[in-house]
């Protein structure tokens, strides 16, 4: 067990259980990319705590990267991918989903999903979103 709050340890459980089987939930952006669409790629980009053995409150950004499907184009896929990300992070949040490190205490979203143009990956559709949570450690630790 971390000194703090990991979140890591409490999203990506979250988002790999939330989010349909063949998306690939990761901490960092892989290689070969290709290889891993449907992509999200969540990592910590700010953030503070007062108390960091009790809770922890992070800037995550999230990543989400997509291809065309037979009904839509890439950004579309992209966007829809994006937005299953937001639906989980606030169901976490509203049903207290709790994972070995601890649940998320309270969501914000500070930067909604927006469409990134990517020249070296053309093909494929991307968005982005900063969302602020309060994570907090299981009970007993």
């Amino acid at each position: 067990m971390t000194f703090s709050v990991d979140p890591m340890d409490v999203l990506l459980p979250i988002l790999r259980d939330g989010l349909p089987d063949e998306v690939t939930v990761r901490s960092r952006t892989p290689d070969p990319l290709p290889d891993y669409i449907p992509l999200v790629v969540i990592r910590r980009t700010g953030g503070s705590s007062d108390s960091p053995t009790f809770y922890d409150t992070p800037w995550i950004n999230v990543q989400c990267w997509a291809g065309p499907t037979d009904d839509m184009d890439a950004f579309r896929a992209a966007h829809n991918l994006a937005d299953d990300v937001r639906r989980v992070l606030w169901e976490a949040w509203a049903n207290q989903t709790v994972t070995p490190a601890g649940w998320i205490r309270r969501v914000r979203e500070s930067s909604a999903p927006e469409e990134i143009n990517d020249p070296d990956v053309p093909m494929f559709g991307r968005y982005q979103a900063t969302y602020e949570l309060w994570l907090r450690k299981p009970p007993g630790t």
